[in-house]
């Protein structure tokens, strides 16, 4: 796996978390708040796939950021109106310089 040069790291991306508090009636409500920005490229990894339960689309990409970042999977990582789900972070090189996101990106 060839790395990335720093300069295909140009997307300026907001790392967002989850925070879950009681609603009172046993769910939660979920919100997400804003950690820190990061420096990423973004590769679209897969073709739009329909989702069955509304009209839309499903994308798969993979995210390269620089480390140390807290990225954890079930987080958010958003460029603009575009909303990154993290669900697998990954070290490649093992060196602790760069995370691999692997992501999906909603779209209506």
């Amino acid at each position: 796996m060839s790395a990335l040069p720093v300069s295909a790291l140009r997307h300026r991306l907001v790392h967002e978390t989850p925070l879950e508090t009681p609603d009172g009636q046993g769910g939660v409500t979920r919100i997400f708040l804003a950690v820190d920005a990061l420096w990423g490229a973004i590769e679209t990894g897969a073709t739009p796939a329909e989702m069955a339960d509304r009209p839309g689309a499903v994308l798969a990409h993979r995210v390269t950021i620089r480390a140390p970042a807290t990225v954890q999977p079930g987080d958010v990582l958003r460029l603009g109106a575009r909303r990154f789900t993290v669900e697998a972070v990954s070290d490649p090189e093992g060196r602790g310089r760069r995370l691999v996101c692997e992501c999906r990106e909603e779209t209506p």
